[in-house]
């Protein structure tokens, strides 16, 4: 008996699921977000990068009712993507679970993929109500305020309960495990980078110009969030030490948040205001990393960040924090890592490389050369689509074992 389970081929899981190896399973994906920020870019990336003869993806959004959908929503549209979406009345809307149901049945859902708090919250409701095999993404843990922290231990407790939990990097299998997510449930599964997806819309010469920057400046670039977390106020402090050193260096913020009104503060009152420049969120932020003689990510957290495969990608060379999954990027002299938290070695390593092209190019060379097959998109989506699959075998083996036992 237990010969036969062991042999139970996906085709067999379709037959189960489906009644016919002709309906391809199908996918809930959800997500809760109004820009395209990481979690966000993964989804489209990787549903433009699965086998399209796998599966079949229904992609669910939220909205507030009588608010305009966000950007995420308008770009599904344009894709083409079978979007749903959910109408939210407040925050804690159970009414969104009813919704979500009602969708598994009438689209005959086989697996459930969520992103994010609320998703994951969802997921842990609908996998009791309509036992469906639920998959949930741990991107990362924002603890900027006592809110968010609380969402965070909503998150982490009810992903103890998914079948399967992917993390975007080791520490943070690390960090799951810490909070009593079995081991055995967690797959390890990187982001990606895509060059075809950032392509700049304007020329370096261009945002240069924009911005009063000679073509001798030396240009820093600090993207992301601009959070306690994310470590801005850590580079501020080591810029003043570097504008000390290279008196004409310029730094580009790029970035909004609620850090804004304290870090220009701090410029003022530290005379940096013509060293650094805030530049708020940026669409196109391919446009940027052409100018850009080097990427700082000062953070003193993180899951597995985009920010860094990005400029890699563009060959720019990226100095970091050693905080969550940048030590799985940044390997064998493909970027320089500093300790969290300590701006006086941030300053030293960055007027290193702003004084030595030939450094800044090697590593910039050997960044970008260190990102493919590892964090290409077809690896990961056929990482994931390896883990549906996974799970559809296991619900197989388990309904012939039921079957099998009676």
């Amino acid at each position: 008996m237990f010969a036969m389970i062991k042999t139970v081929s996906l085709s067999s899981c379709r037959r189960m699921l489906n009644d016919s190896v002709n309906i391809k399973p199908k996918v809930l994906i959800m997500i809760a977000t109004d820009p395209i920020g990481g979690p966000g870019k993964g989804v489209f990336q990787f549903l433009e990068h699965a086998p399209a003869d796998a599966f079949e993806y229904v992609l669910c959004n939220f909205g507030l009712k009588n608010r305009p959908v966000g950007k995420f929503v308008d770009e599904a549209r344009r894709k083409n993507l079978n979007l749903r979406l959910f109408e939210q009345r407040f925050a804690f809307d159970p009414h969104l679970i009813i919704q979500a149901r009602r969708v598994i049945r009438e689209c005959d859902i086989n697996l459930i993929q969520t992103h994010g708090y609320k998703s994951n919250t969802i997921g842990f409701f609908l996998k009791l109500l309509c036992r469906v095999p639920w998959i949930g993404f741990a991107h990362g843990f924002i603890e900027e305020s006592r809110k968010l922290r609380f969402y965070n231990r909503i998150e982490r407790s009810v992903l103890r309960r998914a079948d399967r939990v992917v993390a975007v990097s080791d520490s943070m299998k690390t960090l799951l495990t810490r909070h009593r997510v079995t081991a055995q449930r967690i797959r390890v599964i990187h982001n990606a980078i895509d060059p075809t997806e950032a392509v700049p819309s304007a020329s370096g010469n261009e945002i240069r110009k924009r911005y009063g920057l000679t073509s001798g400046q030396k240009v820093i670039g600090v993207i992301g969030r601009l959070s306690r977390e994310k470590g801005q106020l850590i580079f501020l402090r080591a810029m003043e030490k570097a504008a000390r050193g290279l008196p004409s260096v310029k730094a580009l913020i790029i970035g909004d948040g609620q850090d804004r009104a304290m870090l220009e503060g701090f410029c003022r009152e530290k005379g940096l205001s013509e060293h650094v420049m805030f530049l708020g969120h940026q669409e196109r932020i391919a446009n940027y990393y052409q100018v850009l003689d080097l990427l700082v990510l000062p953070s003193l957290s993180e899951g597995l960040p985009n920010t860094v495969l990005e400029a890699m990608s563009f060959g720019v060379p990226v100095l970091a924090t050693a905080v969550g999954g940048v030590p799985e990027i940044i390997q064998n002299g493909n970027g320089m890592i500093v300790p969290p938290n300590d701006p006086e070695a941030l300053a030293e390593r960055m007027i290193e490389l702003l004084r030595d092209n030939a450094l800044r190019q090697a590593i910039g060379m050997k960044g970008k050369n260190s990102l493919y097959p590892r964090f290409a998109p077809d690896n990961r989506a056929r990482q994931i689509v390896s883990l549906y699959e996974e799970l559809l075998s296991d619900r197989a083996k388990s309904r012939l074992t039921s079957k099998t036992a009676w």
